[in-house]
Order: C-alpha cells, then structure tokens, then sequence
C-alpha cells in the first residue's frame, strides 16, 4: 500500500488536494479521532461537499471559519452523504439550512437514518433478544445507545433525488460514477472520478481499520456480512492503480492488496468461530471467543456484538453453522468474557458446526 504525499490538514483546517479537490478533517471523539470531508467544485462554478461530520458543537465551531474561507452560504450548490452514520450525516441538516440546499444519498441510506432518528426500531430489540439468547436492552442502556443517534444527528435534511447504483453525477466537474453498497451501512455510496483515477470511499474501503459489520435489530439487511463480503469482491473491479480517498486515515494506492488483506481479517474471524463452534456455543459464547480479551465496555461491547452476530448469522446462511438444542453433557458454559453478563441463560439458543470430522 502506497500512501499519498500529501500531509494530512489539521483538524478543522483543509488543504488543497488534487484538480481543485479540497481535503477536510473534522474532529471525532474516541479511537477514530477524525472524519475526512471532500468539497468538490462545482460546474459553472461553488462547491459540493460530500460528508459532513458529526452533529456537535465541536465540529459546528469547526465548519465556521471554512464557511467563511469557501464563502459557502453562497457557492455551496448541495451536499452529497455517502450514508447515514452520524460522522458522515450527522452535519447535513444544520449545513443544508445554513446554506440553503439540499442532501443527496441513496433512499436506504436515508431510510435508515430515519428509523435510528425517530428509535423506529426500539420495538425490535425483544424479539431480536429473544431470537440470539444476548440480553440486547441491556446492552443498549449501557451503551447509552437509545438515543445517541439523534443526540449527534440534529435533524434530518431536505432531499433532492437520490443517489442510484450505476447511476452518475455529473453536477461536480469531476464526472462521478455511483456504486452503492450495502455491509457496513445500507445503500453506502462510493463515488468513483474515473477521469482523475480517484475513488471516494467513504467507510467501504479504509487503509488501516477494517469498517464494522454489524447485524442490529434496526438493520434492514438480513446478511450485512454476506453483502459486505460481496462488496469487496465488486471492489476489485476499481483500477489496479486508483487513489482511494478514505473517510478515515491517508489517501492510499494499492486498493486490491487491502481488499485482499480485509478479505484475509474476515475469512480468519469465520474459521476462528467455527473452530470454536465444535461443541454447542451461545452468540455470547461467540462473542467472547471474538473480542472477550479486550477490555470493552459501553458502545464498544454493542459494536463487538453486532459484529460476532453478523459473522454468526453469515455462517449459518451459508450452511457452516446450525442451531441446535444443548446436547447431553457438552460445555455450553460461557466462558469468562467482557460479555458474559449479557447471556440469556433461560432463552439461549446454541450452534454448532456443521460436518463434524
């Protein structure tokens, strides 16, 4: 992997990227320190922004002296979110009515920003509790979970039309070809400037971190694993040669060699799992074989069980994995793990791997 030269700008400040491109960092609590922002030019003149930061006073403070440097209340033309996680959407409504345009994103990306706004799938969490033996409410009240999406995103935007698989944009004067892909987020949007070999990633393709795949109760995807996994396979139709603009992290070449290395991380994760499943195991269990090492707690223990759920639930699709019943004198104990106490002893199902040797 071949990084880009160019440094990083500060947070808060820009730097001038490549034909016209303007590079943005935003601040971002925790591990992922910042977001990577991009303001396109426009045909005919403005600005398009694509990602916005999170809705904080922090960043807000932030966007102020860079409205005042772009003159954007005036020259920005739209705003394009590549989906719906706060540190890329949660900006978009105050910037979309501070300068007075709107937001474009694909229609799943919106919808599901939508239901995390207004908690639509609060009513979810019982069943889905139920479905995977994990004490999910619990989960979610010492995440502080229930109402931190609408805590970091101000409100929802206006629209204009959607942002469609295949489809282009040709509203920036670079020309940008539209891939969606779902996994990490639903609908996420890649932008692809093909006349200047660059490759807007957003999360999909990130150069040191892999993007968390996560099944949620709110989720609209079934298999966000399997169509993650898919995703990096059509990823490997970009340019052996192309410059990928990550969220987080430097601007890289070399995109087929880290799709490799992702593919390597996830493919390691699913045959450590079903080592593990030789006898019964609970998705608690699971977890715990996966992250119970480290020290989580809070929202990182959500993220670590969304995360062994999506491996989980893509093992058994796939037939590698099947439900069972506890069977006579096997170790279905959960082990000792930062998410033992979020096992549903009652209600637990168990799984186990299929085609024992």
């Amino acid at each position: 992997m071949e990084w880009f030269p160019l440094a990083p700008p500060a947070q808060g400040e820009a730097v001038e990227f490549e034909q016209g491109l303007q590079w943005i960092r935003l601040p971002v609590p925790g591990y992922l320190d910042h977001i990577n922002v991009w303001l396109m030019p426009g045909v005919g003149g403005g600005w398009w922004l694509v990602d916005t930061g999170l809705g904080l006073p922090a960043v807000r403070e932030a966007w102020q002296p860079l409205l005042a440097r772009y003159g954007l209340t005036t020259s920005l033309r739209g705003i394009l979110v590549t989906h719906h996680h706060p540190d890329h959407f949660g900006m978009a409504g105050w910037l979309a009515q501070y300068c007075n345009v709107s937001v474009t994103m694909s229609t799943a990306a919106f919808a599901a920003g939508a239901r995390q706004f207004h908690n639509l799938h609060m009513e979810r969490i019982g069943p889905f509790a139920e479905c995977w033996g994990v004490d999910y409410p619990r989960l979610v009240q010492d995440a502080r979970a229930r109402h931190v999406f609408r805590s970091v995103v101000g409100e929802l935007p206006p629209l204009a039309a959607p942002l469609e698989d295949h489809g282009e944009f040709t509203a920036t004067q670079l020309p940008l070809k539209i891939s969606l892909h779902d996994g990490h987020a639903e609908g996420h949007a890649c932008l692809h400037a093909e006349t200047a070999g660059m490759f807007i990633a957003g999360d999909e393709l990130l150069p040191t971190i892999s993007s968390n795949v996560s099944l949620y109760p709110q989720g609209g995807l079934q298999d966000p694993m399997g169509a993650h996994l898919a995703s990096l396979q059509r990823l490997r139709a970009l340019p052996i040669d192309v410059l990928v603009l990550p969220a987080h992290g430097r601007p890289f070449r070399g995109a087929h060699a880290r799709l490799a290395a992702l593919e390597a991380e996830h493919d390691e994760r699913l045959g450590q799992l079903l080592e593990f499943a030789s006898v019964p195991r609970s998705a608690v269990d699971m977890a715990n074989c996966l992250f119970g090492h480290r020290p989580l707690e809070g929202m990182n223990l959500l993220l670590a069980m969304g995360e062994t759920l999506a491996h989980l639930q893509y093992l058994l699709r796939t037939g590698a994995l099947r439900p069972v019943t506890a069977l006579a004198g096997a170790s279905t104990s959960t082990p000792v793990g930062c998410l033992s106490p979020y096992c549903m002893p009652e209600a637990v199902p168990y799984f186990i791997r299929e085609h024992l040797a």
